[in-house]
């Protein structure tokens, strides 16, 4: 099953070791699911997970992040997006995920966005929980 895994959950990950949303990163980690990424979302995610912010509420604290960051570069599936991205979502930060949909052929889009959730009639998106329940 391959799926693009909205950035906001994979920093959620990080604050609860068995929240849904550290569960679908550990499904990707036990190869359950493929997670289909971009260069745009490495570079978001790791700019996000070092913020100060976000490091004090990790449950590991910087080293966690790094090691997410590490497997990200080295385990994802990379597709390289055509540009320009279609605006599809009412946050054009998140046409990214559609983007991937559609050019990285990915089964499901994978979010607790409300901005993304509300494309769900259109386009196969499920939050943490269901996509958790599914497998």
């Amino acid at each position: 099953m391959r799926c693009a895994i909205d950035s906001n959950l994979l920093i959620s990950s990080t604050f609860k070791l068995h929240s849904p949303p550290a569960l679908v990163v550990a499904a990707w980690r036990m190869r359950r699911i493929d997670w289909v990424s971009c260069s745009d979302q490495i570079d978001e995610v790791s700019m996000a997970l070092l913020r100060p912010k976000v490091l004090a509420r990790s449950v590991g604290g910087a080293p966690l992040a790094r090691q997410l960051l590490q497997e990200m570069q080295r385990d994802c599936r990379i597709h390289t997006l055509t540009r320009p991205l279609p605006a599809i979502c009412r946050d054009p930060r998140d046409d990214f995920l559609f983007a991937l949909y559609d050019q990285g052929h990915t089964d499901w889009i994978i979010s607790g966005d409300n901005d993304v959730l509300a494309l769900k009639s259109n386009y196969p998106i499920l939050t943490a929980r269901e996509l958790i329940d599914r497998l």
